[in-house]
């Protein structure tokens, strides 16, 4: 039964109940028909004389069925006298998951939310993209609220993963998660609590699919992949499983811009077993494996870049409940990645060069994560992590500039480089939460200590406190607050080899301070304010290309960048509404107003994906055999640099002009998504027929520009701009069989 329960937890609803009404050995007594969760709660609870009843907002309780009138006990005599009334009843939580009701407000997707979002089918991390504080152009990586890429936490059933996407360096089109892989999304933009640790942007937190009973298996095919699933839970053994594999197509669909020669190749394994000898307790097994072949040549045949990523994690889980308050959970992963990239840039008259890299590197991390229950309202979460890793890391460069590209970037005209590191590491992160309810105040206080050994540097650790409340203004209505300091050091597979980087950086400390306001009706829909501000200090540099940031190989370009803010600051406010109808549509929409920049030497300068403004409408509707939805997307457009040729004139060669960096903006970006399927029973298999448009009007929307040989006819033959995603169809078909 404590199986079913935590099935619909993972689609999203919160469930609170006594153990004494649902012990941990209840059984379900029947086969369960339903399709979705919250109906096979119901049934399953039902054969017990148990229903959900919903409280006031999005949490349920289990509780007694009312008898019918002129029902009459099974278990005593009519004659029975009626139990007195009870003044008042404690309900607990009897959980056999950490992290639930966190005060954080972290957007929650589910798995029929992310089945909604247009582009989604075969990539479930591109649902992300719906909520507010997401800046992404078509990558399946996403800015949260103007933190870097590498800023984000993305973890799955507990373990981070470094850079969990395919076509790595070539603007990760496609991440590591099929959608019948995921079980639900959590999303923390900022203020998340003290458990997730070595990120300071945000958090993207992955559960995995399971089934309280019975199994599912797919296999399908489509413009992008060859695909094969299953989940499910035992019928005989306590044993649930998952698996998911994935092959791309001999032609994929989704290319990286710029690409127009090659066929890029991607597969994937992801795989969870997990045993229950006892309700108590559960071991827990689980595998994922990326392996990337890429080989690609602009059209114009001067960039080249041929690569090659596999990255191997391999973990074991323990879960264990000791009685009614107290739950643990301990991860040991492994991680292995070897990843090489050779590129060439040929561009007559303007630049030449050719890179070599490869970065392989090895770590083994131990977590141990523990939440106390009381049944006063009160909670304590507290736990610890270490890791131990090492990298390997080679760059080779060898490239020239024409004097005056040199001249106009402000580089040399030779740009040799060749280094070699390292680096080894040890870290170590201690954390403590108290968290606490009252009539309508929720609270969490905590903090968290995170410090690094490398070999041969000094130590280096920081403490980060952590404090989120909410308060229930009215039945439907709350009011919550945010602050807190994030802490990031930098691992040993992000040393920047481009410039010979010797030592490893002082850890990044970001300051998040959110508060926000919610309306929620039950059962209908959902409305939320939020302003927040972000402020970094001790960034780490990073690289930007000022014209071309979809290079494939991007750090021979000669508009090439290092970016050392002293302070980088992101700020914003954010609308977002959601609303179902019964007549089984429903839509959503977010607007973000917000701006991000680093504070620099000379002056600030907005950072290359900052968007002013943001607004996503989608709705979803579904009946019988056909489910559609559609998406529209806007967003001011993100920061460019001017650039032009000045022709040849008398006396006076042709000459490149460059202007400020980030100090124009591209077009705005515009998209319309749109997604549809029909699915057609057969007994208990189905076959399913989708289809997935992305882009749907071909909207040119401007990224970059290209620098081509100059011609003296013409002040702009040496620029050709460039523009994200086209137009994309990818159609496919499932045969999907259930026993459930």
């Amino acid at each position: 039964m404590t199986a079913v329960l935590e099935e619909l937890r993972a689609a999203g609803a919160k469930v609170i109940y006594s153990s004494e009404l649902v012990s941990p050995d209840m059984k379900v007594l029947a086969p369960l028909h339903g399709t979705d969760p919250m109906t096979r709660a119901r049934e399953a609870l039902a054969g017990h004389g148990l229903i959900l009843r919903k409280l006031d907002s999005d949490y349920f309780v289990v509780a007694r069925a009312s008898p019918t009138p002129g029902q009459a006990s099974a278990d005593a005599p009519d004659s029975s006298p009626s139990p007195p009334a009870l003044e008042e009843v404690s309900v607990y939580a009897s959980r056999y998951a950490l992290g639930d009701g966190a005060v954080g407000e972290p957007h929650f997707l589910s798995s029929t939310d992310i089945e909604q979002v247009p582009g989604s089918r075969e990539d479930a991390l591109r649902a992300t993209r719906v909520l507010p504080g997401i800046a992404t152009n078509g990558s399946s990586r996403a800015y949260i609220r103007g933190s870097l890429l590498d800023d984000v936490l993305v973890q799955f059933d507990g373990v981070p993963l470094a850079d969990p996407f395919h076509m790595k360096n070539f603007q990760s089109l496609i991440s590591a998660f099929d959608t019948a892989a995921v079980g639900r999304i959590e999303v923390f933009s900022g203020g998340f609590p003290v458990q997730f640790g070595t990120r300071s942007g945000g958090v993207i937190d992955i559960a995995p699919r399971t089934l309280s009973a019975g199994y599912e298996h797919s296999i399908g095919a489509s413009r992008l992949t060859y695909n094969l699933a299953t989940v499910g839970h035992g019928d005989h053994l306590p044993l649930d499983w998952l698996a998911t594999v994935r092959h791309s197509t001999r032609d994929v669909v989704i290319k990286p811009v710029n690409g127009d020669v090659g066929e890029p190749q991607f597969a994937d394994t992801l795989g969870r077993v997990s045993w229950h000898p006892t309700d108590s307790q559960s071991w827990t097994l689980g595998w994922l494996l990326l392996d990337d072949r890429i080989d690609l040549t602009t059209e114009s045949a001067d960039e080249r870049a041929t690569a090659r990523y596999r990255d191997e994690y391999v973990w074991g889980a323990h879960d264990r409940r000791f009685g009614k308050h107290l739950h643990s959970r301990t991860v040991l992963a492994l991680t292995k990645a070897e990843r090489t990239r050779d590129g060439d840039l040929a561009i007559a008259g303007l630049a030449n060069g050719h890179l070599n890299e490869s970065r392989d590197f090895e770590s083994v991390a131990l977590r141990s994560d523990w939440e106390y229950r009381s049944e006063s309202g009160r909670a304590w979460t507290y736990g610890f992590e270490a890791t131990r890793g090492n990298a390997d890391l080679l760059y080779d460069r060898t490239e020239r500039f024409a004097e005056d590209v040199a001249s106009a970037f402000s580089r040399r005209t030779g740009n040799d480089l060749s280094a070699r590191a390292t680096p080894r590491e040890r870290t170590y992160a201690l954390y403590a939460a108290a968290h606490h309810r009252w009539s309508a105040t929720e609270a969490e206080l905590g903090a968290r200590f995170d410090a690094q050994d490398y070999r041969g540097f000094k130590t280096l650790g920081r403490v980060s406190p952590r404090f989120n409340i909410r308060y229930d203004l009215r039945t439907h209505v709350s009011l919550y607050g945010s602050w807190g300091r994030f802490t990031q050091a930098q691992r040993v597979d992000e040393w920047r080899l481009e410039e010979a980087q010797g030592g490893p950086d002082e850890p990044e400390l970001a300051i998040h301070t959110i508060v926000g306001i919610s309306y929620e009706q039950p059962d209908a829909g959902r409305l939320t304010l939020e302003v927040y501000r972000k402020r970094w200090s001790n960034v780490q540099p990073y690289f930007d290309n000022r014209l071309n940031t979809l290079s494939l190989v991007p750090d021979l370009q000669p508009d090439r960048l290092r970016v050392t803010p002293n302070n980088s600051e992101a700020a914003g406010i954010e609308l977002s509404a959601r609303r179902t109808f019964t007549s089984g549509v429903e839509i959503w929409a977010s607007y973000a107003w917000s701006h991000v920049e680093d504070e620099l030497e000379a002056q600030d300068a907005a950072r290359s994906w900052d968007q002013p403004h943001a607004l996503t409408m989608g709705t979803a509707w579904h009946t019988g055999r056909i489910n559609a939805s559609a998406l529209v997307g806007w967003h001011r457009g993100w920061p460019s640099t001017p650039v032009m040729w000045v022709p040849q004139g008398t006396g006076m060669p042709a000459q490149l002009m460059v202007g400020a960096r980030n100090s124009q903006r591209w077009r705005n970006y515009f998209t319309v998504d749109l997604r549809a399927e029909w699915t057609i029973p057969t007994g208990r298999s189905e076959w399913s027929a989708w289809a997935e448009v992305t882009n749907v009007g071909d909207h040119r929307n401007e990224c970059c520009v290209r620098l081509t040989a100059p011609q003296i006819s013409s002040a702009a033959a040496g620029l050709e701009p460039g523009s994200w995603l086209p137009r994309i169809l990818n159609v496919g078909v499932t045969w999907r069989v259930r026993n459930r």
